[in-house]
């Protein structure tokens, strides 16, 4: 028979939040044996399953003065000392930090500008073991060891019913939900620290880190915010336009193209994709000019500043000249080739290439 003269735990994982002494069965202890209790820890004694007492962090003698519930429990003499039988846990009263939460699926919701939304949700939170007796009671029981990533994933049921709840009773949109998160923080730690105690936790700390929603969702609240930057889309269009012209027109005056010919064949080109589609833009800001064997876009020529603009347009849009007023002023001349008619100026047949003295 092993007699306990001193009972300790000196382990050092910090994720154990009970520990059993002895492993199995019941410990057999000398009346006058001393208990060490560290600091951050208890030492609760149990017999049959039912808590006798607790003792916090020191050295403590057990005696009948100390003791009175043990007498019953006797075993009877064992060299010439009363030997009486317990179980004692050491619980791990620490404070546990960065226990993780996350949302395994996501939450649906109705935003009022993006329609119905997926939202995810992840943080952290913080607890210790603040009654001993009932959290190895109610969550420990005969286990010989207890590791707080079991107590983890017990409470995190909690976390994400309440999280449901909330969100579905405070849930204005998105965007103000992410404004909020201190708020949502506090009223999740109020609502889970009930569930908590229950079991003897303290809840110490509460953090929501991130509430998002799908990739594509975020994409399209990105595009919304570029919109509004932009403002007026007409004008936006009109602007890539004009850059796109003069980005073909620099690329010409420093010999970019390999031809005059194709210098304009490239800049009719760049004018026509501008006023296409926005896509065709990009495509002209970066440089691309049509090639020999590609179609010519018709284009004319601004009588004020004598540079190829798209047809039909009412302003010239590198200088601003009107061109209702230059059209009425211009005269027009037929090509030599083609016969269509030529505005003054131009140095190449808008139809068919033609170059022009």
């Amino acid at each position: 028979m092993r007699i306990f003269d001193v009972l300790e735990y000196t382990g050092t994982n910090p994720d154990e939040l009970a520990h059993r002494v002895p492993d199995s069965g019941m410990a057999d202890i000398r009346w006058g044996s001393q208990l060490v209790v560290r600091e951050s820890q208890s030492a609760v004694f149990f017999r049959d399953g039912k808590a006798l007492d607790t003792f916090g962090a020191g050295r403590h003698v057990l005696t009948t003065g100390n003791l009175p519930v043990f007498v019953d429990l006797v075993k009877g003499i064992y060299d010439g000392k009363t030997v009486f039988q317990s179980e004692v846990f050491f619980v791990n009263q620490r404070v546990m930090t960065d226990l993780k939460w996350g949302t395994p699926s996501p939450i649906d919701l109705k935003d009022p500008d993006l329609g119905w939304v997926s939202i995810r949700a992840y943080g952290a939170y913080t607890l210790r073991v603040a009654d001993p007796q009932l959290f190895v009671n109610t969550m420990v029981g005969t286990q010989g060891i207890y590791f707080v990533d079991k107590l983890n994933e017990f409470l995190k049921g909690s976390i994400l019913t309440h999280l449901n709840d909330l969100m579905g009773e405070a849930f204005k949109s998105y965007a103000v939900i992410r404004k909020d998160f201190e708020e949502l923080a506090s009223a999740m730690k109020v609502k889970v620290a009930d569930d908590f105690d229950k079991y003897g936790i303290e809840l110490r700390d509460f953090f929501i880190q991130d509430v998002s929603v799908p990739e594509a969702v975020q994409s399209a609240l990105q595009e919304r915010a570029r919109m509004g930057a932009i403002g007026d889309m007409g004008k936006y269009m009109q602007m890539k336009t004009a850059d796109a012209i003069g980005d073909f027109a620099k690329g010409s005056a420093e010999g970019g193209a390999g031809s005059t010919a194709g210098q304009a064949v490239g800049v009719g080109a760049g004018l026509g994709m501008g006023m296409i589609m926005p896509g065709m833009i990009q495509q002209a800001v970066s440089g691309g000019a049509a090639g020999a064997g590609a179609a010519v876009i018709p284009s004319i020529i601004c009588p004020s500043c004598k540079q190829a603009i798209p047809p039909g347009s009412k302003f010239c849009p590198l200088c601003g000249a009107s061109m209702e007023i230059a059209s009425r002023q211009t005269p027009s001349a037929p090509c030599p080739k083609c016969g269509n008619p030529v505005q003054q100026g131009a140095k190449f047949c808008p139809d068919c290439g033609e170059k022009l003295s």
